[in-house]
């Protein structure tokens, strides 16, 4: 055999390494847990839990059976997981929407909408839901105690904020549960009940804001819970004052407060706090009921009508009693800008039960 010559030799070719895909070892698990969550969800909305077998599953997410064993113990161990990897989906949507949105209505609002939003990306949610409580009550628990908790610190973070006013932490959670319960109920009257798939329909969102308005600005007023800050008697003029608050007038039938903002009344925005415009509401309502002197009348309902944002530096709240009974007092109240002429701010009307302030009387 004749030998090449040194300018015959052949070189070998350089077989090319296949690029990597950017995904670590981690991503490709996760990936493919979400494959099998995301075919169990598909399964159970359309079939239910009984329907929903590991192969079932396996083939629905293509890949192999053997495969699922690597993520979840057993079948039931997925079902286990199901429901609150969805609640946690489902908080998730909803904390990124109110993200950049102030304490308040607003936030209500858009997460009432993100709810929705959520049902209408994965309609299957509800039977997951609802299936659950009996085929994974450990999911059903776990999934309830993790939207009561997301929702409650939301409503903490608002109460700090100067909202919610009037509310103990304990009755912070039974609104918490009032408002998942009326989502719920919602959700399957206008939505499944009725086939609508996608966002909730603006006059449905209108109706709940309406109603849900009333309690959470005015609902802590309501009974012996909630109890305005009790003007005192200042040491070196007699003034009475209380954190930046002067009597202006008091007499028989009204009152008026006058109210120094401090830097602490403001939120971030600088717009006085709403719950400090309620408290001088409520303080110069039981004024002009004559509570500037023990004993005060108790404050039965408060309802506040706020029309603007302020960003005054003094408030003048002015209350007069439009109707006196035996046991039953209606107080009139209107904070304004800088001086009682000044632009109206709020309106408010107080009722108080005066039996208490009789019956001591009575005793004399």
């Amino acid at each position: 055999m004749a030998k090449r010559r040194p300018s015959e030799r052949t070189t070998k070719t350089a077989i090319p390494r296949p690029k990597k895909s950017g995904m670590t070892r981690a991503d490709k698990l996760a990936a493919t847990r979400r494959k099998l969550l995301t075919a169990v969800t598909e399964i159970v909305g359309e079939e239910g839990y009984g329907n929903a077998s590991v192969a079932k599953i396996t083939a629905r997410a293509r890949v192999a059976q053997g495969t699922f064993y690597n993520y979840f113990k057993s079948q039931q161990d997925l079902f286990d997981q199901l429901l609150p990897e969805l609640g946690t989906q489902l908080l998730d949507r909803i904390r990124v929407r109110v993200a950049n949105q102030p304490a308040g209505l607003r936030r209500e609002e858009i997460g009432f909408r993100a709810f929705f939003e959520f049902l209408a990306d994965t309609p299957e949610f509800y039977r997951v839901l609802n299936e659950a409580e009996t085929v994974s009550p450990k999911a059903f628990r776990d999934h309830m105690n993790n939207m009561i908790q997301g929702y409650l610190r939301a409503l903490r973070r608002s109460q700090e904020q100067g909202g919610l006013p009037g509310y103990s932490a304990d009755e912070l959670e039974v609104v918490v549960c009032i408002l998942l319960g009326a989502r719920n109920y919602l959700s399957y009257h206008y939505m499944m009940r009725a086939g609508h798939v996608g966002p909730a329909p603006d006059w449905m969102v209108r109706a709940y804001m309406k109603f849900v308005t009333g309690g959470l600005l005015y609902g802590g007023t309501s009974g012996p819970t909630y109890r305005p800050k009790r003007l005192t008697v200042g040491e070196s003029n007699g003034a009475t004052r209380f954190e930046g608050r002067r009597v202006i007038a008091v007499g028989n039938s009204g009152a008026a407060l006058e109210m120094r903002v401090q830097d602490g009344d403001c939120d971030p925005t600088g717009a006085l706090r709403y719950g400090v415009l309620l408290d001088l509401a409520s303080s110069a309502a039981e004024l002009a009921a004559g509570g500037e002197r023990p004993p005060a009348p108790m404050l039965l309902n408060l309802a506040i009508s706020m029309l603007a944002p302020t960003r005054a530096r003094r408030l003048v709240a002015t209350a007069r009693c439009q109707e006196r009974g035996t046991a039953v007092l209606h107080v009139g109240v209107t904070i304004h800008e800088e001086r009682s002429g000044g632009a109206v701010v709020m309106t408010g009307q107080a009722t108080f039960v005066m039996a208490q302030r009789s019956a001591i009387k009575s005793d004399r």
